[in-house]
């Protein structure tokens, strides 16, 4: 299991999301991009290592930076007010952790108080050591705390998603060419950002005694006062950031959490990708000499004669374990007849107790799921509702805000 998987794994019980290994954003990204890191309405996959590589934001022109390698076919910019998205600053504060078990914090220069943040001052020789009992520890540092920001309106997101995932797909695997897993695309409708991180994802596996990690302060460029903390271990399981340049003042552009909705779509055999909005394209056929839209890989067609699931499941980036994974797998086993299927983050985190120390097993965790959650069709899609939602139509369109009335079935 890599480090970026095992950390992902120990922190999901928390319940704050996706944990990133890799919260700094990519450095091809355009600068204004960078500056704030990860955004709602983007979407894109976590890779192998821990990242998030975003693709296109809905909430964007087709022709804005953000949207650089083009959009979908079908496309439509969908607009939010200012009331559609909450903000907790400082959710997280300033020296706070967060992990799966219980860490100890403290100050090797010099003495601070048990209630003290143990990162400041930061300067040159400051170390802190951090402590643990258990045989597996993910731990999430926050020298200068984190704000949240998330979607109030997560339905409009939802049936956006659900309406236009098979677009997709074809674009991201068939203009883009980026061999994306059947689920891997992720709609982003929350974030927690911070200004500073460390990450660790260590195993004792002597099961015996204490396991401590340092940090210590390193000297940003070779002038001036800027400091910033880095592990003092330099192993794959530890990871600190960001990489700031001398004089860089860029605030709560690393994302240490995602939240949002993972987004599933049946392998279709269709007539190619239809008006692609960029000049590549690609288009397959199988060996009856259909041609096949790239939707998916891990799901096949039940008429393919083609590969196993196996085969396919090989070639996504990111084969990362995510518990919306399995539950969209069980809403298209269930429901044949639809082609997407979404899960927000929400709801499988809902669904965990204080007792639990790990995401349940498989079965456990769809039997939960099915305790508190029915199945529904929109827009030929499945998801997820609370068992007593009272369901209705949007009276609001989608995209400014998208005039298709909907069409619901719950089961």
């Amino acid at each position: 299991m890599s480090d970026s998987i095992l950390y992902s794994r120990l922190l999901f019980p928390k319940g704050h999301g996706y944990p990133l290994f890799c919260p700094e954003p990519f450095d091809d990204l355009d600068e204004a991009a960078r500056k704030t890191g990860s955004e709602i309405g983007d979407v894109g996959v976590i890779t192998w290592d821990g990242s998030f590589d975003p693709i296109f934001n809905i909430l964007r022109a087709s022709n804005d930076p953000s949207n650089r390698y083009g959009v979908p076919p079908g496309f439509e910019q969908v607009f939010l007010g200012p009331q559609d998205i909450s903000t907790r600053a400082q959710c997280h504060l300033p020296g706070s952790d967060i992990s799966n078990t219980t860490i100890s914090k403290r100050r090797l220069d010099f003495e601070a108080g048990t209630e003290s943040n143990v990162f400041l001052p930061v300067g040159a020789g400051a170390v802190v050591e951090v402590s643990t009992n258990s045989k597996q520890t993910g731990i999430l540092l926050l020298p200068d705390g984190a704000s949240r920001w998330d979607l109030r309106s997560q339905q409009l997101f939802r049936d956006y998603a659900l309406k236009h995932a098979e677009n997709w797909y074809t674009f991201v695997n068939g203009n883009l060419r980026r061999m994306a897993g059947n689920g891997d695309l992720y709609l982003v409708t929350g974030v927690t950002k911070s200004t500073s991180w460390g990450v660790a994802a260590v195993e004792n596996h002597s099961g015996e005694g204490t396991l401590s990690l340092k940090l210590k302060a390193a000297q940003i460029g070779s002038a001036g006062a800027t400091y910033a903390w880095e592990w003092e271990s330099a192993g794959s399981s530890v990871n600190a950031g960001p990489r700031r340049c001398a004089g860089e003042e860029w605030r709560d552009k690393q994302t240490v959490f995602l939240r949002g909705f993972k987004v599933a779509s049946k392998w279709s055999k269709a007539t190619g990708p239809s008006s692609p909005s960029t000049p590549s394209q690609l288009q397959s056929s199988d060996t009856n000499g259909n041609s096949l839209s790239w939707s998916a890989f891990t799901r096949t067609d039940p008429s393919s004669t083609g590969g196993s699931s196996d085969d396919e499941e090989s070639l996504s980036p990111s084969s990362n374990y995510y518990p919306s994974d399995l539950i969209n797998e069980h809403l298209l086993d269930c429901f044949v007849d639809a082609t997407v299927a979404v899960t927000h983050d929400d709801e499988w985190a809902s669904i965990l107790t204080e007792q639990d120390s790990e995401v349940p097993a498989d079965d456990e965790l769809i039997t939960r799921v099915l305790n508190k959650f029915k199945m529904s069709i929109v827009f030929g899609g499945v998801c997820l509702q609370p068992l007593n939602a009272n369901i209705l139509p949007a009276h609001t369109p989608l995209s400014k805000r998208h005039s298709t009335s909907p069409r619901w079935i719950v089961l």
